[in-house]
């Protein structure tokens, strides 16, 4: 697939979003040429086997753009859109994913307090202005040392714009926060906090009451939680989320 939009001045980069488009097999690509950093993404190409696993990436890249929108419109912080077709994406880079910053401790505790406070307050702006994301991990919140970005709505839907999607939101969050760092961190305390100031609709009691209903969730997932096996990071995270939201173990 080849694309007539040439969203950049620089030539170069327009080679490079061809280039991009024209090729099967990418979704998403880095485009950079010096200081000039954007993200291209398009629909993925799937097989009926991997269709049948993923689901339909049509749907997805639909949902993804239906969101982004929605958001734009609703004033959250979304990427800042260059060029934008039936099924591609060309989008300004937004900095660092949340995961890496709090995974690898990356840059300094201040800065990653104020990510976290920001993606706090983002949320929860999100949710009063009743709308859910659908899967807000923190790999797809981005900050740039002033902005806090969210992106990636494949998992975005009208349906999902209720107080128990804003509450799975939550606790979605909330579990990401954990599966990447696997321990309790100064800084998630301050992202929770946030979130909790900026509640006006009783998000997050919704959430406790949640977390207690299901606490039998750890138990279960004991054996599961233990060793180093693929997914086990997810497991993990289980009795950190409870415990954020009140649940003693």
């Amino acid at each position: 697939m080849k694309t007539h939009v040439h969203p950049f001045s620089n030539p170069l980069l327009n080679e490079d979003l061809d280039a991009f488009l024209a090729d099967e097999n990418a979704r998403v690509q880095r485009l950079q040429r010096g200081d000039e950093v954007f993200w291209a993404k398009k629909c993925e190409t799937l097989s009926l086997k991997w269709r049948l696993q993923k689901g339909d990436p049509a749907a997805a890249f639909k949902a993804d753009l239906m969101g982004l929108r929605a958001l734009r419109d609703a004033g959250i912080s979304v990427p800042d859109v260059i060029a934008e077709g039936g099924d591609f994406l060309v989008m300004r880079d937004s900095g660092p994913a949340l995961s890496g910053l709090l995974r690898h401790q990356k840059s300094t505790l201040e800065d990653r307090t104020r990510a976290m406070k920001a993606a706090g307050r983002e949320l929860a702006l999100l949710h009063g202005k009743g709308l859910s994301h659908g899967r807000p991990a923190i790999k797809d919140m981005c900050w740039d040392g002033h902005r806090l970005t969210l992106l990636d709505f494949e998992r975005f839907s009208p349906r999902r714009n209720t107080p128990k999607g804003h509450m799975q939101d939550l606790i979605i969050w909330t579990h990401s926060c954990f599966a990447f760092t696997q321990k309790n961190l100064p800084e998630i305390d301050a992202g929770l906090a946030a979130y909790r100031d900026g509640d006006q609709a009783g998000i997050w009691d919704m959430a406790a009451k949640w977390a207690r209903r299901h606490r039998w969730v750890d138990l279960a997932t004991k054996p599961l939680q233990w060793g180093s096996r693929r997914g086990t990071r997810e497991f993990k995270a289980i009795p950190l989320t409870l415990q954020a939201f009140g649940v003693s173990r």
